[in-house]
């Protein structure tokens, strides 16, 4: 019969442990226990800063939504996904209308406080399984998956529709704002940067026609 050598190692451990607590005095069990629990707060401060050093490489620190890293690592592995299984996708590019002349008349906080309500707001009124993101200035993006082209144009069409119709409160006072959505299905892009592109030459029409989402 073969020994049990995890067996063995355990049972020797374990009296070397026990010998060793036998020849400590009180004051080194003390000190042994502080430098243990000191060990432990500085294993879990490590851990917190590791934690907090992620989101912020990839969360906007404004709204707390992702950054655009974040949006282009998940874009690609939704692309990915979407070739390999032929499923569903899409994407919107949103952009504030007129943020540059609210920001020049209102002042940067109250063009802070109008980004986070517009974050705010996809956030409610999109669902857990999509991807929201700010990917720089007024710009937001939208990973819809599971969707169809004809879906992700209602769906631009009711989050312009809620935007305009809920104003951002700033300092006492409603500040009403719109945006331009535009959109593309991934069947429709050969890439993530011709996906992009596309969307944002629906986007640039919607906001030149005025049209709202294009």
């Amino acid at each position: 019969m073969k020994p049990d050598i995890e067996k063995i190692k355990r049972e020797s451990l374990t009296k070397m442990y026990e010998d060793a607590l036998e020849t400590m005095t009180d004051d080194d069990v003390i000190r042994m226990i502080s430098e243990v629990s000191y060990l432990r707060k500085q294993l879990k401060s490590q851990s917190d800063v590791i934690a907090r050093l992620k989101k912020e490489a990839y969360h906007d620190p404004l709204t707390g939504l992702p950054n655009r890293r974040y949006f282009e690592r998940e874009l690609d592995k939704s692309m990915s996904y979407f070739k390999r299984y032929k499923r569903m996708g899409a994407l919107l590019l949103i952009d504030a209308d007129s943020f540059k002349s609210i920001n020049d008349s209102l002042g940067h906080l109250a063009g802070d406080a109008i980004l986070k309500h517009i974050s705010k707001l996809l956030q409610q009124h999109t669902r857990s399984a999509d991807t929201v993101a700010r990917i720089g200035g007024d710009e937001f993006c939208i990973i819809l998956r599971e969707t169809s082209s004809e879906e992700a144009f209602e769906k631009a069409k009711k989050l312009s529709d809620i935007i305009s119709k809920t104003p951002c409160t700033y300092e006492g006072r409603d500040i009403h704002i719109s945006v331009s959505i535009g959109g593309c299905s991934f069947s429709e892009a050969q890439d993530r940067t011709d996906l992009m592109n596309k969307a944002d030459s629906a986007m640039y029409i919607s906001k030149n026609n005025a049209t709202a989402v294009a």
